[in-house]
């Protein structure tokens, strides 16, 4: 993975620009120096670009998000790209695994092959990293552990953009500390494109995509499938998956505007084995996920009005004993002559297990955006509301009369809550000599908690044609989400009165970028106020979420790569190493989530050729957290004390054989076979051998 903007060919800088509008990314197969100007350039503007005594224009694209990472202050802050040409090198399958080696990104997974994963960049929570698809915003109202539920597989995606750090201003409430955005292909040429893929495990699987575009109508449709038979080989395995994924996207270009269509569904079936707890191996988990977007764009000569809409669904059923392996039979879930009770050898009627839990959540979202450009700056203002509501038979209020649950005859729904958000913002950016100045503000309201004001600047000076400093200040705040207020489990309990949580980061940093070599460092720190964590005391069994008074998170990331000439053996290498500290006020208690983070973490990246169409990818992994978890004895039912995280090195490759049509691959993933927790309680998987075909043809 290269922190690159662009695939290296020649070295360009901005010459002019004009009126047409753009992807701050656009992958042309060029390393483009942009890092001194603003985003809001791209947002309706159309440059030409200079490299040595050549003039070449850029392909234009559609701009795939209104504000990430296409922020304003792009040239103040770390903005991480991987492009496809990269995904496709990579010894991935699943965009899970894919952004885990990004330095400053934690993936914490439960399972495999990105089944289920919490994401958290520099030390936040995974509540507090807010996920898009081509700019629309996909987090769960529900929890965090939904959000990587994308109706999209790894082949689908053309690049992602990472913002490290807070983007509450550009991006409205919950870009507490960063942003990651998928972007899908949606505009590409008449193409057919075909995988499969099979490995250890029974593991298999497949993708078909297809394009086609007619004049100024273009139409994109994919369909991926996989599944696993699971990893463990004792008894209890119960890490088996199922995974289907349907996505279409189109574009259509008019004189009046221009009109963006994607909907998708993702569909997953998991064993869960202890993944919320381990007293319970035999958890189970479906979740169904619904998502529909348009976009609207017209442009004019100083203006660009845009407008987007969005609907997403997401429907999960998590059965704490796994109904195939306990029967439903009457009132009781039975295996064999054992009956599903929370707590062994006690037969009350309140301990035996009534039956599963049943989620719904719906969330509907608009949003105007107006972009104005004149001899002052560029300004940007715009508004959006969202409406967001969950039925359940756990989280939320007491319906009068319970509701049929979609597709389960034995489900009800007895619980319901909704809430609506108004968020207003406004950004200007300004450029004099080799400064470039960008600040705004935003305004959040919501019906259930107080307005929240999130505001920043951000500062970036040229040194050098390739030498850039920039600083940053600004506010970040993140709203709790309904299995924070209001779960009741049987080791986790809700907090109704929790408030939302917010923070003051700082940053600054220095970044260069030449032809063939690119570096950054930084540093950042972020002073959080009503942190929100799950905590249990010393002398207490469950686990709670308060609101933890302080939450000073401090760190730095050091990252360097290059890309070497064409026909030598070495392709590229990189390097990139980020440090975390995170002090708490003084307390009793254990914290679940906001503890347990990564204070140190190393990637290293080679590619290199093996012979002719032949080439290696090596990805290694240092990851060490902090933070402890307590052990638990299934066969005692006991906790028997708290173990510290131990570090550990992973170490993944592709083997890579590709021609213009054909692809053959073969991966390696923790091939050295490490026994490691990302989660305490949870066995990772170890060595696992894939291997794939892959077939492009253009019509």
């Amino acid at each position: 993975m290269n922190r690159k903007l662009l695939n290296t060919k020649k070295t360009m800088t901005f010459k002019h620009w004009k009126n047409t509008g753009w992807s701050i990314f656009n992958s042309i197969g060029k390393h483009i120096i942009f890092s001194v100007l603003p985003l809001t350039y791209f947002s309706a503007s159309t440059f030409t670009l200079e490299a040595q005594t050549d003039t070449v224009q850029m392909q234009e694209v559609r701009i795939n998000s209104s504000r990430v990472p296409t922020v304003y202050s792009e040239s103040a802050r770390i903005i991480y790209t991987i492009d496809k040409k990269d995904i496709e090198a990579m010894p991935v399958q699943n965009l899970q695994d894919l952004i885990e080696y990004v330095a400053n990104i934690d993936v914490r997974q439960r399972g495999n092959e990105g089944v289920q994963a919490d994401i958290s960049i520099r030390g936040g929570n995974f509540d507090q990293t807010l996920i898009l698809l081509n700019g629309f915003k996909l987090n769960d109202v529900q929890t965090g552990h939904h959000n990587m539920n994308l109706p999209v597989s790894i082949s689908d995606i053309e690049k992602i953009e990472i913002l490290e750090g807070p983007g509450n201003r550009v991006f409205g409430i919950n870009a507490y500390s960063g942003a990651i955005n998928f972007i899908t292909s949606g505009n590409i040429a008449n193409r057919l494109r075909a995988s499969i893929f099979s490995g250890q495990h029974k593991y298999f699987g497949g993708n078909l995509n297809i394009s086609h575009t007619l004049k100024n109508f273009s139409n994109y449709l994919s369909a991926s499938y996989k599944k696993s038979d699971g990893y463990l080989s004792d008894s209890i395995n119960n890490t088996d998956f199922k995974t289907l994924n349907l996505f279409y996207q189109s574009n259509l270009k008019t004189n009046l505007a221009n009109f963006s269509l994607q909907a998708g569904y993702t569909d997953k079936s998991f064993g869960a084995n202890s993944f919320y707890t381990p007293k319970y191996p035999w958890q189970y988990e479906e979740t169904k996920t619904t998502f529909a977007a348009l976009k609207t764009e017209k442009k004019g000569t100083h203006f660009n009005l845009t407008h987007r809409i969005s609907y997403r669904r997401h429907q999960d059923r998590f059965e704490l004993f796994r109904e195939d392996k306990f029967k439903h039979v009457g009132n009781y879930f039975v295996d064999g002559t054992d009956t599903a009770k929370y707590i062994p050898l006690i037969f009350e009627a309140w301990n035996y297990y009534p039956g599963h839990n049943y989620h719904l959540t719906n969330n509907l979202s608009t949003e105007l955006k107006l972009n104005l450009y004149t001899r002052a700056g560029k300004t940007a203002i715009g508004g959006e509301y969202s409406f967001s509501e969950i039925k359940s038979n756990v989280l939320g209020e007491a319906l009068d009369n319970p509701e049929n649950v979609p597709g389960e005859p034995d489900g009800f729904f007895t619980k319901s809550k909704s809430q609506s958000n108004v968020n207003i913002y406004t950004e200007h950016f300004i450029k004099f000599n080799k400064f470039t100045f960008s600040g705004g503000a935003s305004m959040n309201i919501n019906s259930q908690f107080k307005r929240n004001f999130s505001g920043g600047i951000d500062i970036s000076y040229a040194i050098t044609k390739y030498l850039k400093s920039f600083a940053s200040l600004n506010q970040s705040a993140r709203l709790p989400t309904f299995t924070d207020l209001y779960y009741d489990g049987p080791t986790n309990k809700g907090n109704p009165d929790l408030q939302p949580e917010t923070a003051l980061n700082y940053e600054t940093g220095i970044k260069y970028s030449n032809t063939n070599f690119r570096s950054n460092i930084s540093f950042f720190r972020r002073e959080g106020k009503n942190t929100i964590d799950w905590v249990r005391l010393s002398d207490t069994v469950d686990w709670q979420p308060l609101n933890i008074t302080e939450l000073t998170t401090t760190g730095a990331e050091l990252a360097g790569d290059y890309d070497f000439l064409p026909g030598l053996f070495f392709k590229h290498i990189g390097f990139s190493y980020a440090f975390t500290t995170i002090v708490k006020q003084s307390g009793t208690y254990i914290s679940k989530y906001a503890l347990d983070y990564l204070k140190h973490k190393a990637v290293l990246s080679v590619e290199h050729k093996i012979y002719k169409k032949l080439s290696a990818n090596w990805k290694i992994r240092y990851e060490n957290r902090t933070g402890s978890y307590s052990v638990y004895d299934l066969a005692t039912r006991t906790y028997s004390g708290e173990e510290d995280y131990k570090p550990y090195i992973l170490t993944d490759l592709r083997l890579l054989w590709k021609s213009k049509k054909y692809e053959i691959y073969a991966d390696a993933s923790n091939l050295f076979n490490v026994n490691y927790h990302e989660f305490g309680n949870i066995t990772m998987p170890g060595r696992r051998i894939k291997a794939g075909f892959r077939i492009n043809l253009n019509y």
